[in-house]
């Protein structure tokens, strides 16, 4: 007989675990289970973020508390590519391209997306804090790093606008009390586990969340396509699944994903980044096995993520979204699109719906771009949209949860928090 109970509960398991010290003995290997962090999920300074927020979000409306809110976003692999200038009236956000995740995203879209989300959750805190703003989209023409410029005004009821080149829109808001959108930030998690299989989302919702585009840019510069009906989650799925072996097989892509993968427990409290089997998606027993034993080698992880993406991620989604803008390489439709899915997620969130990104196929398409081949993913993106108005940015699942989602480690306020740039 196993030593794990498969019909255990993680919380039984920790519960009696955590009443001594833990030492697992396999095949005459003694491994110290606390020292692993099995029992410390989601503890230490890699942690305390999500509930550092809670104390900020009490302490009042000075902007440092804003960026407590926006470093806590949905970003790709976890890198957190963002720097802050704090100042009394203004926050300016820049991209850390040391943070860039390499072959998986070689023309840096996911990076403006993420930052893109960090900008949706700083905005919202601005509005529950009693904060008009205005927001500047690519301040500099020619200064790729400067992302944003945040200009705030306290304590005064009025509108809100964002601009990027001569685009101007415009946000009402009402500041009498926090948004449940901004309640739902120190909630949104991605969650990587199995969705309900016999619970749709249904249409109503669908487009509920699709609607939300308009409060980013009211002008239309985005939409998302919806693909609902199992032949078109089979043909989306089937595509997911192509594109991580294409990753699996491209060596650089390869390491550059498996770069990220933070395996011990050392290395989650030391760089707070990067991707853990914590909130990969796999069972809870296979959480420990993996913390437990040995560090897993970079094809280890690669059969890992193709294994999950096959029994979970594409098999158990309810529905697969694209959101789509007109150019994918303009940087402000980027962080646009990072905007819109950080909504989204934070709406779903506070409705009891779980999102992921699935962002193989435009991973794929933009690897080959740069190597000049046969555009198998790009073409297949644009086949699935069917509209030479629109292009693909970003690919997501969503569901209904079995499992709660964990939290990710992240940097603090002071690590992301920069004099200058």
């Amino acid at each position: 007989m196993p030593w794990f109970d498969t019909k255990m509960s993680r919380r039984k398991f920790l519960k009696l675990a955590g009443s001594g010290i833990a030492i697992v003995v396999v095949g005459g290997t003694v491994w110290r289970a606390f020292s692993n962090g099995v029992f410390s999920t989601g503890q230490g300074p890699a942690y305390e973020p999500w509930n550092d927020w809670k104390t900020e979000s009490q302490q009042g409306a000075g902007p440092l508390s804003l960026v407590a809110s926006a470093i806590l976003a949905a970003n790709a692999h976890n890198t957190q590519p963002w720097l802050f200038v704090v100042n009394p009236n203004r926050i300016d956000l820049f991209a850390d391209t040391k943070r860039n995740i390499g072959a998986i995203d070689p023309y840096l879209r996911e990076m403006f997306e993420g930052l893109g989300c960090a900008l949706e959750n700083l905005v919202l805190a601005a509005e529950a804090k009693g904060y008009a703003y205005n927001l500047k989209l690519m301040p500099e023409p020619t200064g790729k790093t400067h992302v944003a410029t945040i200009s705030l005004i306290s304590n005064r009821k009025i509108n809100n606008s964002i601009s990027g080149n001569n685009t101007t829109t415009t946000l009402s808001s009402n500041l009498s009390e926090p948004s449940s959108l901004y309640n739902a930030i120190p909630q949104r998690h991605t969650n990587r586990g199995p969705y309900e299989m016999n619970k749709p989302v249904t249409q109503d919702i669908l487009q509920s969340l699709g609607s939300l585009s308009k409060t980013i840019s009211p002008e239309g510069a985005m939409t998302i396509f919806w693909f609902t009906t199992v032949d078109q989650r089979h043909k989306v799925g089937d595509l997911i699944l192509q594109a991580t072996q294409a990753i699996i097989a491209d060596e650089q892509q390869s390491y550059n994903d498996f770069k990220w993968y933070r395996a011990s427990w050392q290395d989650i409290q030391t760089y707070k980044d990067g991707l853990t089997v914590d909130t990969s998606g796999s069972p809870w027993y296979i959480e420990v096995l993996a913390k437990i034993l040995p560090p897993i080698s970079e094809k280890e992880f690669d059969n890992s993520q193709l294994q999950l993406a096959k029994d979970t991620y594409v098999a158990t989604a309810s529905a697969f979204g694209i959101i789509a803008v007109h150019d994918v390489f303009d940087d402000i439709q980027r962080l646009q699109g990072g905007m819109f899915y950080q909504r989204m997620h934070l709406w779903a969130t506070s409705n009891g719906i779980a999102m992921q990104p699935l962002n193989q196929m435009t991973e794929r398409a933009d690897r080959e771009v740069s190597l000049g081949i046969k555009q198998t993913f790009g073409n297949a993106l644009r086949e699935l949209i069917a509209n030479p108005n629109w292009q693909a940015l970003m690919t997501f699942r969503i569901g209904y949860p079995t499992l709660e989602a964990l939290s990710s480690p992240r940097r603090s306020v002071q690590e992301v928090v920069v004099s200058s740039v």
